[in-house]
């Protein structure tokens, strides 16, 4: 190699855009990985996916969704519309999530040249494109993905409208964008007036050089949004299933029993919060997930001052999804909690790291350009490169694979075999049944608890072989347990198992046992 393209080779790759344009091509490459390689829908997914199936596109935006399901109609209506170009199967059902990842992905990295540079710029982008949390509900068939693009979207949008002059493509994209994932995210409708109120003031103080008819322009298709999105909420959704998701999401509302549960609950909830974007149900794998979360809320305070005075209440904008979302907490109208508040917590990477930022500008005798650069690397690097390393968390993420097992299954069916299908798989059946040439089993009941499903089973006494197929155990319902003990030792015996093609247990896990059930009491 000649030293001229020694020389080019060393000025590429000491360029912030450089390294930001890598990360977003390894970003791109996880989100693909996970969407083409991933296996079955789970039990949540799959409730959603048969909304869309059994209703026409009236029923959609006049229909309050059945299994306790919510979504806002915009996502409804490009599901449908993928599954009639598609087919109804996995991919289409995941494949407007995964557009919506990788466009969040373009905007999110103009927020982070916005508000960070060099090393902290290239970690803050890091910090969102290789996220565990955000690949994985890349590839979800939920509207996690859609919630997560519209904060970055909104304030992108907010931020091109105070500082530059839109030419008419971005104005367009601007304009449909925002009304098309609007329609697909509950919380845009509370972030989208914000963030226009903002530049609505900016302009009427003379600070934007934005003209009030671009402004509405974009406005316009914005109000006409939420205000679709506001009624759907407020007319379809059913009050049971308002209850049902209240009950479900107690833990992410507020605590208003006095003011210092309140003030106590905002760090703590917010570090959790992050802890789960930053790695979910790796941060058991990564312990050292709960220490980056703290430090980059603790690097956000000088953050958020040194953002302040660069850039005044447009600051506001960067933290909106995270106000929005303790403001809808505090009024028990949304959850911040777990999947559903993804969209909340993105802006602390770029606080954090803004923050270390501030520091170099601010002390430069302690905090050198290489002491700002190998901060932000020990901060933002580590999940990633964790991440990458390990096998077990590398794409893609498989939870509940029910499809492999039931292909399994029916290569070892023999005649007179009965299929025993515990009452949470039961979506599963209908779904993946069918596709592998399953079509009669035994569907289980629900029960608040497992005894009367043992009585049920007890009908199946003197087959000789009978199937228990079964997902979606969880700590409050460890029910297989108990069936599978039931099965395996009180009234017959275990023959075979088709274990989880994964390798999961527990909540993820989807398997099949085979019993003899023919046994008499006493010959095992």
């Amino acid at each position: 190699m000649t030293p001229a393209i020694m020389t080019a080779l060393k000025s590429i790759f000491r360029k912030q855009e450089t390294w930001i344009t890598l990360v977003l091509l390894l970003a791109i490459t996880l989100r693909a990985i996970h969407f083409f390689g991933r296996s079955s829908m789970w039990l949540d997914e799959l409730a959603a996916a048969f909304n869309v199936m059994e209703r026409n596109f009236y029923q959609l935006a006049t229909e309050s969704l059945g299994f306790n399901q919510v979504a806002p109609p915009g996502f409804l209506y490009l599901q449908k519309i993928a599954t009639l170009v598609i087919g109804e199967n996995d991919h289409a059902f995941r494949f407007f999530p995964f557009l919506f990842s990788l466009a969040g992905l373009l905007f999110y990295r103009s927020l982070c040249k916005t508000f960070t540079t060099g090393v902290p710029a290239i970690g803050a982008f890091a910090l969102f494109a290789l996220s565990l949390a955000m690949v994985f509900y890349s590839g979800e068939a939920k509207q996690y993905a859609a919630d997560l693009t519209a904060a970055v979207f909104i304030v992108w949008s907010a931020l091109q409208l105070l500082y530059k002059v839109p030419d008419k493509r971005r104005l367009w994209i601007m304009s449909i964008g925002g009304l098309i994932i609007i329609l697909c995210s509950m919380p845009a409708v509370v972030m989208a007036p914000m963030a226009m109120l903002i530049v609505f003031i900016r302009i009427l103080q003379k600070k934007s050089p934005l003209a009030l008819s671009r402004f509405f322009a974009v406005v316009i298709p914005w109000a006409i949004a939420c205000l679709v999105v506001t009624l759907y909420a407020k007319l379809v959704i059913s009050i049971d299933v308002q209850e049902a998701m209240s009950d479900y999401w107690s833990r992410g509302f507020a605590p208003l029993s006095s003011v210092w549960e309140l003030l106590k609950w905002f760090p703590t909830k917010i570090h959790k919060e992050l802890t789960f974007s930053l790695a979910w149900w790796a941060s058991d794998i990564i312990p050292f997930t709960s220490y980056i979360a703290w430090a980059l809320m603790l690097f956000s305070i000088p953050g958020l001052i040194y953002c302040s005075k660069k850039y005044g209440i447009v600051t506001l904008l960067l933290f909106i999804p995270l106000i929005t979302a303790l403001l809808l907490s505090i009024l028990r109208v949304l959850p911040f909690d777990g999947r559903v508040s993804l969209y909340a917590t993105w802006p602390i990477f770029i606080g954090g790291m803004a923050g270390i930022n501030a520091l170099g500008e601010w002390q430069p005798r302690f905090f050198k350009p290489v002491v700002v650069g190998i901060l932000a690397a020990l901060i933002a690097f580590p999940l990633a490169i964790t991440k990458l390393a390990v096998p077990m968390l590398r794409p893609p993420y498989n939870g509940q694979s029910a499809q492999p097992v039931l292909r399994e299954l029916k290569k070892q069916w023999q005649p007179g075999d009965v299929l025993y299908v515990y009452f949470k798989s039961r979506y599963a059946l209908r779904f993946y049944g069918p596709r592998e040439g399953i079509t009669e089993y035994v569907a289980g009941r629900s029960h608040p608890t497992v005894e009367p499903i043992l009585r049920d089973i007890d009908s199946l006494r003197g087959k000789k072989r009978v199937w228990f197929f079964f997902t979606q155990w969880t700590p409050k319902q460890p029910f297989p347990d108990s069936i599978k003990a039931y099965m395996g030792t009180v009234i017959g015996k275990q023959i075979a198992v088709i274990p989880d093609p994964d390798g999961n247990t527990e909540d993820v896990e989807a398997a099949a046992h085979l019993y003899d059930l023919s046994i008499k009491k006493g010959d095992h």
